[in-house]
């Protein structure tokens, strides 16, 4: 399994402490790490990876966190390995309104999968991602690495597995953990 490390949602809204996540990064030695960022600011998040990048990439491969990509065009991107965020967007919360989320992923992936190495989804919604899926077959037969990362094993995907918890929407365990990832991965992709 490989490791990707992220400064997260809220150190990209309000700072991160660069050098604390590069000694994360160091210490754990994940395959990627996401360059340190700013929520809905393509120039800044631009700034700090012309800044960033270079010693992140001595630990690791790095991704460009691509903000604003549903604005900014696309063919502007300064990395092989690219991260779009899909949890939010500056105006609008993924999870509430996936079909435009997945809407403007998949005019960013049409292109991005055929000139870049990688491109990593950075907190999808179920539906999203179910929206996204030809888009996904067909970066995969372009060769492009399509990823994504999911908080689904904190939460149950569906009301079946909540009513299989008791009721309760969070796991107890480890394996009913694991069971939710599961389901989740496979409501996602089948």
């Amino acid at each position: 399994m490989d490791i990707l490390a992220d400064v997260g949602l809220r150190a990209a809204k309000e700072s991160v402490d660069f050098w604390r996540y590069a000694n994360l990064v160091a210490e754990v030695r994940p395959r990627w790490a996401i360059a340190p960022d700013a929520f809905g600011d393509f120039e800044k998040t631009l700034e700090l990876w012309r800044r960033w990048s270079p010693l992140l990439s001595r630990l690791t491969r790095p991704l460009f966190v691509f903000q604003e990509f549903y604005r900014v065009d696309v063919k502007h991107v300064p990395s092989d390995y690219i991260a779009l965020p899909m949890r939010r967007h500056h105006d609008v919360n993924c999870t509430l309104r996936p079909r435009l989320c997945a809407e403007r992923a998949e005019r960013a992936l049409r292109w991005l999968c055929s000139n870049v190495a990688h491109v990593h989804l950075l907190g999808p919604p179920l539906r999203a991602v179910r929206l996204l899926r030809d888009v996904l077959k067909q970066c995969e037969r372009q060769g492009a690495v399509v990823s994504f990362d999911t908080m689904a094993y904190r939460r149950a995907p569906n009301s079946l597995i909540k009513k299989q918890l008791g009721g309760r929407w969070q796991p107890n365990s480890a394996e009913e953990a694991v069971a939710m990832l599961e389901t989740w991965l496979r409501q996602a992709l089948t």
